[in-house]
């Protein structure tokens, strides 16, 4: 014969998900941008309030935390009826910190509203600085017009971009300071004048923070949630396991938003592990020999 039979290293296949019925999702891993499970990722779906992490971000990365923003009329009332809040009125006055924790854990609208003209001065101006942070980062499927994820048909995104987001925002350790509280007492408003009132403390949405509540899920640190009945369920998660850290987006899910996201992190913890390359590879242990030629 005049062929030689040699053993063939086949590459390990790659594991199977069960897959998750929201319409569109990604799992990636924090660390290397490496995606592990996605599903029409490049398909743009209206974000709703998980838009409020790359409002976060360029607030933390523009502004000073202890600066006071003043709530405007605009602020206050340029939000969908019965959507979430924190109580604020116009007139307000609130540090930066306080209306950043009241975004991300209460997923306060006019808070948003608040931090974007405090911001760049209006809301039109922060969502074109919302737009260049996007761009900036490597998104190429997003649109946003609106700090908040109120809904506007020019206000989209993919599932891969609001991956890159995260990933971004998990890099600040303001931002994960800020989005992993359970929650925040922050300073007296109008409606509640009393320190002490129960009404000036915001309280995470994100079920999988919060050890007593059945879709707890351990390791989980950060995310955000969101819903509008255009957009449906949204949801966003962080969770680390040993060196890992993973990241959850999922859009457009039916009610199946904490299921969806148990099955991929699980997946991916399940799965993969984190290594560094150096330690497994052989070639490149051995590169400056690899690297002579002709002495």
């Amino acid at each position: 014969s005049l062929f030689s039979v040699r053993p063939v290293m086949a590459e390990v296949s790659w594991p199977e998900s069960t897959g998750i019925q929201a319409d569109g999702g990604i799992l990636m891993d924090a660390d290397s941008g490496a995606v592990l499970y996605e599903k029409n990722a490049d398909q743009a779906y209206y974000p709703a309030s998980i838009t409020k992490i790359l409002t976060a971000l360029v607030v933390i990365e523009n502004c000073d935390l202890d600066d006071m923003v003043t709530f405007s009329y605009n602020a206050v009332y340029n939000v969908e009826a019965g959507s979430s809040n924190m109580g604020a009125l116009d007139g307000d006055q609130l540090s930066v910190r306080d209306c950043l924790y009241g975004m991300m854990l209460a997923s306060a609208n006019e808070a948003a509203n608040a931090l974007a003209e405090h911001c760049a001065g209006s809301i039109e101006a922060f969502a074109e600085m919302m737009n260049e942070k996007a761009a900036e980062l490597g998104c190429t499927g997003s649109h946003f017009a609106n700090p908040s994820g109120l809904n506007d048909e020019n206000h989209y995104t993919t599932a891969r971009d609001m991956a890159l987001i995260t990933q971004a925002a998990l890099a600040n350790p303001t931002f994960v300071e800020i989005d992993s509280a359970l929650y925040w007492k922050h300073a007296p408003i109008q409606r509640y004048p009393d320190p002490d009132d129960p009404g000036n403390t915001v309280y995470a949405h994100h079920a999988m923070l919060k050890k007593n509540d059945s879709r707890y899920y351990s390791g989980a640190f950060a995310g955000k949630t969101g819903y509008t009945s255009l957009a449906g369920n949204t949801l966003v998660t962080a969770a680390q396991r040993d060196d890992m850290t993973l990241i959850c987006v999922i859009l457009n899910g039916h009610q199946t938003h904490y299921q969806d996201t148990k099955t991929l992190l699980d997946y991916g913890f399940q799965n993969f592990k984190s290594v560094k390359v150096s330690d497994y590879d052989q070639s490149y242990q051995s590169i400056q020999n690899d690297m002579t030629i002709d002495g």
